[in-house]
């Protein structure tokens, strides 16, 4: 947990999405389901970009957010070269390609079925990265943070082939590359290897937040959830989870930006280095329910509004790293100044932490309404920003 946070450590932003893949989106058309044994035609077939970390940097391309690099594998063949170009278009030229390195194994596909009723997802496994790749990449990793680190976001699984501490190994070669008095800000969006990738940031104390659905929380923490995953969760529940998760943890957080689909979310402020924390629900932006929905990708849009707002709000006074508009920074200012008052008697690092999580919500319910994958408009975003009331208080652990 990071007492520094209020500072301006850097400029460059890497997002790290190693398990990246083309996306193939099946669309059956008219009121058409899908039925398991049936032949299905489709109406139309859409090529796009998969992966978490891709996603992140699509969504943080929508907000016009400088000086990122997005550090990838990229797989062969044909598959691989849409991918970069489609990035490429996306991001910009450098923002795809500065960290990314090709691999011989082959580019996976992943296939989405879009019926009139649900999606469906296939998933196919990537292909090995072998150890000269890896040594490979992160000696590129290495040799490429010539400027700053600002801030990371890890997202997602690895491709086989990687050891557990590979996002620790990461993490510490681009800690190194920051300034010498501040750690970058770190977002995290993956439970692979958190052990070790917690571990290296406690060693820097560099501020970090982690993103998780409320219900792996409940599995890393062996909470039984009385709900489907697709149920929200009581608050018995979370706290247990919080409170379990947190004996390990919670000296390493900031805090947990917990998602849990449609159903409120909660943001867990750590407030000292004791176990002492606040849990506060944050009700999510509703959406039109007439309106024809595109979910995938919009929990990655929430980590990307996340981590950009939260940057934006730590440069704050610094026009020159300012890193969102002033339209953006303008509805940023006006959520910590509306809190409520249980979140305006905490410390200003907490309420960063609520107005960009809140921010991030609104990301991922934008991109709802758009058909690609973690796309939104900024104006749609704000609309829904500022439909978000205040933050209320639910549980508080005092040590």
């Amino acid at each position: 947990m990071s007492s520094s946070s209020s500072s301006s450590p850097g400029s460059t932003t890497v997002i790290v999405g190693l398990n990246g893949a083309l996306q193939k989106r099946f669309v059956l058309g008219g009121n058409a389901n899908l039925v398991p044994g049936n032949v299905h035609r489709a109406a139309q077939i859409q090529t796009g970009i998969g992966g978490k970390g891709q996603d992140v940097a699509i969504s943080l391309a929508c907000l016009d957010f400088p000086d990122m690099q997005l550090a990838q594998f990229v797989g062969s063949g044909p598959e691989g070269d849409t991918v970069l170009q489609l990035l490429k278009d996306r991001i910009g030229g450098e923002a795809a390609t500065a960290l990314s390195l090709r691999t011989k194994s082959p580019m996976r596909t992943c296939t989405t079925i879009v019926a009139s009723d649900e999606s469906t997802e296939l998933v196919e496994p990537s292909g090995i990265v072998t150890d000269e790749e890896k040594e490979e990449f992160l000696e590129q990793l290495k040799s490429s943070c010539g400027s700053p680190i600002a801030a990371i976001c890890i997202m997602g699984s690895m491709p086989p082939g990687l050891p557990e501490d590979m996002y620790a190994s990461m993490y510490e070669t681009m800690a190194a590359a920051s300034s010498s008095s501040t750690a970058p800000l770190c977002v995290i969006d993956s439970v692979v290897g958190l052990d070790t990738m917690l571990s290296a940031i406690a060693k820097t104390k560099g501020p970090a937040i982690l993103k998780i659905n409320a219900s792996e929380l409940c599995k890393l923490a062996g909470v039984a959830k009385s709900s489907s995953e697709a149920g929200g969760i009581a608050l018995d529940e979370l706290v247990e989870a919080v409170d379990t998760f947190m004996e390990k943890y919670s000296a390493v957080l900031d805090g947990l930006a917990l998602t849990d689909g449609k159903h409120p979310a909660h943001l867990v402020s750590f407030t000292d280095d004791d176990g002492s924390r606040d849990i506060y629900k944050i009700t999510v932006p509703s959406l039109d329910p007439t309106a024809v929905l595109y979910p995938i990708g919009a929990g990655d849009s929430v980590a990307a509004g996340t981590l950009g707002a939260w940057k934006s709000l730590v440069e704050q006074g610094d026009e020159k790293k300012k890193s969102l508009s002033d339209k953006i920074h303008a509805a940023l200012d006006s959520r910590l100044q509306s809190s409520a008052a249980e979140i305006m008697s905490s410390s200003e690092h907490t309420k960063r932490m609520e107005a960009a999580f809140a921010f991030g919500l609104s990301c991922g319910s934008a991109s709802c309404l758009e058909e690609d994958n973690s796309v939104f408009a900024v104006d749609r975003v704000l609309k829904l920003f500022q439909e978000i009331p205040p933050p209320e208080l639910v549980s508080s652990k005092k040590n």
